[in-house]
């Protein structure tokens, strides 16, 4: 009886374990039946929705990029095209700029190759032509009055018939416009002796140099010197009044004039007054040569053209007085 029992338990269990299993197994299939027809929905959604989307709205920012992309292309090829011509405009006011220099240079280098000698050679050939043009005024004057009776002339003779060359010390002025005035050569060769070890030192990089010095007694003096192995040597100055006192020929040799103090403590057998005078004062030059020598002062004439400035160099030459 109880094994008949524990049968029927056995076969109950049996049976309840099958149906379960059936159940199980119909679930998956519903499962994977649903799930099935899920996807192929989804898709099918997908596959309209994509049908139903504007392709134009999704072209539209492909487009604007592709403009942006092409005019960002053309303005850095403007750019370059820019940049190549500053590049070559530059190159060409470089190469403009360099030939101005150049000339410049060579007009320079051409002006101070003009010495000194070539400098007299201009200075008497305008003084040539003024004492021809002077010539032919008194021609003029002298055909004028013929008719008249003529005056007795007194001809002033000032008996140094000879030329020397001036090896002594020199007093230098300077005779414009009918107006003397002083020149304080000493103490200007005197700067420059002290100025040029300073300005050289600055510029012991350059071929030349230029400077200037002063005023000194109403002057400024203007000097160039020129690169040599182991330094600087002179090659010019010229000096330029600013302001500097001038008197006439009667004031300056007055007893307050300034070239009567100047000659006061100088000798007259070791000094020689060199004047540099302008073609508009020869008359003056005259008049004060024929004093100096009643003094016993000779004097050196350097005339100079109207426009050129007083100057001198180590291959100048030396004065010469009567």
């Amino acid at each position: 009886m109880t094994r008949r029992r524990d049968q029927d338990l056995t076969v109950g269990e049996d049976a309840f374990l099958d149906t379960t299993a059936n159940l199980v197994g119909i679930l998956i299939i519903l499962v994977v039946v649903i799930g099935a027809g899920t996807k192929t929905a989804a898709d099918q959604y997908s596959r309209q929705l994509a049908d139903s989307v504007d392709t134009g709205i999704l072209d539209e920012p492909a487009r604007e990029a592709n403009a942006r992309q092409q005019s960002l292309q053309e303005q850095q090829l403007r750019i370059h095209q820019y940049v190549m011509e500053a590049t070559y405009r530059k190159a060409e006011r470089d190469a403009l700029l360099q030939e101005v220099a150049l000339t410049r240079e060579s007009v320079q280098q051409a002006m101070q190759e003009v010495t000194d000698e070539t400098r007299q050679k201009v200075i008497g050939q305008q003084m040539l032509g003024d004492l021809r043009r002077q010539i032919s005024e008194a021609q003029e004057k002298l055909a004028a009055d013929e008719a008249h009776p003529r005056p007795q002339v007194i001809l002033e003779h000032l008996p140094t018939p000879m030329a020397k060359t001036v090896f002594s010390r020199e007093m230098h002025v300077r005779l414009q416009a009918g107006q003397v005035t002083v020149i304080p050569w000493d103490r200007l060769v005197e700067s420059l002796k002290q100025h040029v070890p300073l300005a050289a030192s600055r510029h012991q990089s350059r071929p030349a140099m230029e400077e200037t010095l002063g005023p000194i007694g109403g002057f400024l003096m203007r000097y160039r010197m020129q690169a040599i192995p182991g330094g600087f040597e002179l090659e010019r100055f010229e000096i330029e009044s600013v302001q500097a006192p001038t008197e006439t020929v009667a004031e300056t040799l007055s007893s307050t004039g300034r070239l009567r103090l100047e000659l006061a403590g100088r000798d007259p057998a070791e000094t020689v007054i060199t004047v540099w005078v302008y073609p508009d004062s020869f008359a003056e030059f005259r008049v004060l040569k024929s004093q100096l020598f009643e003094e016993g002062f000779l004097t050196a004439a350097r005339p100079l053209p109207n426009g050129i400035r007083i100057g001198a160099s180590p291959n100048g030459t030396r004065s010469t007085a009567q």
